[in-house]
């Protein structure tokens, strides 16, 4: 019955999509910045997840990405005009103009557009009317008050065309940093197009050259040899030789220095240092009370008073987020990488905005900060390790479990590197482990509630075989479905399932097989599993998805539905509240209809907030209606109405009440509390229906205050009926429109 339901609700349901859809959230590490200027007592800094402002008055943080108006989160330059506007370039090539005042953004495209294979911004500089933006195949000229392009200059007197530009220096002339040296413009020149309105400084001591500025009648240039003085004619190593300079900054008759992780200062006789720290340096500034702002890759450095102050707004501490899981208090967890890139795993409160670190440094449970597992069961959440075992996080308590203090075997060259691939608990609250390789041939454990643990092989003849094994999932039956090889051989990929029967000691009455392409999976190579709302289970390949309709039932197995995705890399499977499935490819995230005939949307970087195509994982928060999606650039959230239903009509009501509406305006109201596939009815006061429709299916729909003719309703009292499909359940509720 219900899948019948289902399939009435597409069509209507697909018509409606996008206002199923209230908002996207991104979620950046902003702690590698690349730069940074001051506007109206704010910093404002660049980062390779986004732009953060910070506001040293009151500690405050703005935070821009995608999800509210960037078109990149990948931000390589940041400057300020005379206009009070935030120009931003991106190492897409796109430049972005926002002005903070009113949060207007202008998008400029034209480098974006461009035949170039690398079209990165590497600097934003503006002097007066213009800006001088630095591109990885020259230079562009863009009048500030009217965004024109009105200058593109690919050649620089002897240099290769299109040689890429570093940053500009406008003092008596106008100098170049390029990746081949310095160029500057000759006197009396206009036209700044042709090669020979360039002269390029023959510098022998070093011409990989990071800034340049004029002091005092000299030329100071930075470089990979130190900070070089053009004095006299000719060029000399002046301070750090042999030591690479960043950049030099000129301030109150004294010379600033940036080295690797020091900033240095040089009065004319003595150099001392201002600022030192372990972090990496990139890029600085002074402000007029002499306060130094260091880009760094671990915050905004601000030097003020003789101390340093690394400053960066709450946000994941990667943009590396492999695994998604949702606790029972609808917290989200992740874990970060393996093979030395785990940074530990992060915790993000929903409903207090903050994220949080668990590793090494803070938790003695954790002895490694490579996690590249999570999962969250009950009122547990699990953390597996490549070599280390897991955690285990339970009544805000970590607990270790590996192979010293635990019965599971590692691999057979060691067996105490313990790899833990999956863990799921079942309906009874044991947690059923993938034990990867290991060399007791028992792929599969259960951690049962009185803490031990009991290791299963599968039957013969694999009872004598290696077995690698990876994404685990538990159908309503309480058979275990995981995907692997035998012995290392790629050639043995495919699904194997298992089933303890009654009792999880008595080994006889275990079941267990495998399927394979001759059993007529599509293919052998399994990237993850899910269980759907009907129990069936979906199974994500390297090229498309097949279906097992009925667990219980092994050769119930189906590769002809999903068509649409049918030659996709399905990385991730998701299943959310009103059982439609999202799907994380390399090519974004697709949406099907519950029975994955209908594509209701492919969300890429292009048509929405996405960071990246590259989805790792998808989690669903079905209590909030929150999708969760985790990429190799940070981590999405979208708002929508897929909540879960409730189990009876108690909490019904309806919103905004009372409600203007007005033929020009966006009217739908929400009705909330809804149980499972409620049918609606609108009647007026005087008891006819203008309306009826079904709800898509969880907690929540809405109406668009028309009537069955699609014309809005009258100002009045409206009355809101739910029902259950059975008629079993009733609920209703009253609405007060003001028709303008």
């Amino acid at each position: 019955m219900k899948k019948i339901i289902i399939l009435i609700l597409i069509f209507n349901f697909s018509l409606s999509f996008s206002q199923s859809i209230k908002s996207w959230q991104n979620y950046s590490n902003f702690k590698n910045v690349v730069q940074s200027c001051e506007l109206n007592n704010s910093i404002w800094t660049a980062t390779d997840g986004g732009i953060f402002s910070y506001s040293p008055q009151d500690s405050s943080f703005q935070i821009l990405t995608k999800s509210n108006g960037l078109l990149s989160q990948n931000i390589t330059s940041i400057s300020k005009d005379k206009n009070e506007k935030i120009w931003i370039g991106t190492n897409e090539g796109y430049i972005i103009i926002y002005t903070p005042q009113t949060g207007e953004v202008k998008n400029i495209l034209e480098i974006f557009k461009t035949d170039k294979s690398i079209k990165s911004i590497n600097n934003i500089y503006i002097s007066g009317d213009t800006a001088f933006v630095s591109t990885a195949f020259g230079l562009t000229l863009v009048n500030i008050n009217d965004f024109s392009f009105f200058d593109s200059i690919l050649k620089f007197g002897e240099f290769d065309s299109q040689t890429p530009v570093k940053r500009v220096y406008n003092g008596s002339t106008l100098y170049i940093i390029t990746q081949a040296g310095i160029a500057y413009k000759k006197a009396g020149a206009i036209n700044l197009t042709a090669p020979e309105s360039w002269v390029n400084l023959n510098i022998t001591v070093s011409n990989n050259i990071n800034s340049l500025i004029e002091f005092n009648n000299n030329i100071y240039a930075a470089s990979d040899r130190g900070l070089l003085k053009f004095s006299n004619g000719s060029w000399t190593q002046f301070l750090f030789a042999e030591t690479k300079v960043l950049d030099v900054i000129a301030k109150d008759q004294n010379l600033y220095i940036m080295l690797a992780n020091s900033v240095h200062k040089f009065n004319g006789t003595d150099e001392e240092i201002i600022t030192e720290t372990g972090s990496v340096f990139k890029s600085f500034f002074i402000d007029q009370q002499s306060k130094i702002y260091v880009s760094t890759n671990k915050g905004l450095l601000i030097f003020d008073q003789q101390k340093n102050i690394f400053v960066v707004p709450n946000a994941p501490a990667t943009n590396s987020l492999i695994s998604l899981a949702i606790d029972n208090e609808n917290n989200l967890w992740s874990a970060t990488g393996k093979d030395g890139a785990g940074i530990g795993v992060v915790k993000f409160d929903q409903n207090n905005q903050q994220w949080s670190i668990f590793n090494t440094q803070n938790t003695s449970s954790m002895i490694i900060n490579d996690f590249h597992r999570v999962n969250a069961s009950g009122n547990s959440v699990y953390f597996s390790t490549w070599g280390r075992g897991f955690v285990r996080y339970k009544d805000n308590l970590f607990q270790r479990f590996d192979a010293n203090n635990s019965n599971l075997i590692g691999i057979p060259k060691n067996n105490t590197f313990l790899v833990i691939n999956d863990i799921k608990e079942d309906k009874n609250g044991n947690a059923w482990i993938l034990n990867y390789w290991a060399a007791d041939k028992k792929p599969i454990s259960v951690l049962k509630n009185d803490g031990t643990i009991l290791g299963y092989e599968l039957g013969s003849p694999l009872n004598s075989t290696i077995i690698s094994v990876k994404d685990l999932v538990i159908d309503q039956f309480g058979t275990k479905w995981f995907s692997g090889d035998i012995g290392g051989d790629a050639a043995t990929e495919g699904l194997f399932y298992f089933n303890e029967g009654e009792t999880l000691e008595n080994l006889n009455d275990d079941t267990w097989g495998r399927l394979t392409t001759s059993n007529g999976l599509r293919n052998k190579d399994i990237r993850d599993l899910a269980i759907d709302k009907f129990g069936e289970l979906i199974i994500g390949t390297s090229s498309g998805v097949d279906v097992i309709t009925d667990p219980s039932n092994p050769s119930s197995l189906r590769n002809d539905l999903y068509f649409a995705i049918r030659s996709e890399t399905i990385n991730a499977v998701a299943v959310d509240a009103i059982n439609q499935k999202w799907f994380g490819t390399a090519k974004g995230v697709f949406l099907l209809s519950s029975d994955g005939s209908t594509l209701l949307n492919n969300f890429t970087t292009d048509n929405s907030s996405l960071p990246s195509n590259n989805i790792k994982d998808i989690s669903i928060d079905d209590v909030n209606g929150i999708i969760y999606i985790g990429t190799d650039f940070g981590l999405s959230s979208i708002n929508t109405m897929f909540i879960k239903p409730n189990e009876n009509f108690s909490d019904i009501t309806v919103y905004p009440n009372p409600v203007e509406i007005s033929n020009s305006s966006n009217n739908n109201v929400i009705i909330d509390g809804l149980v499972e596939d409620s049918e609606i009815k609108i009647l007026n006061i005087a008891g006819k229906v203008i309306q009826e429709f079904r709800s898509i299916g969880g907690k929540t729909t809405f109406w668009n205050c028309k009537d069955k003719d699609g014309k809005f309703v009258a100002s009045g009292i409206y009355i809101i009926v739910a029902y259950d499909p059975e008629v079993n359940q009733i609920g209703h509720t009253k609405l007060a429109i003001l028709r303008k």
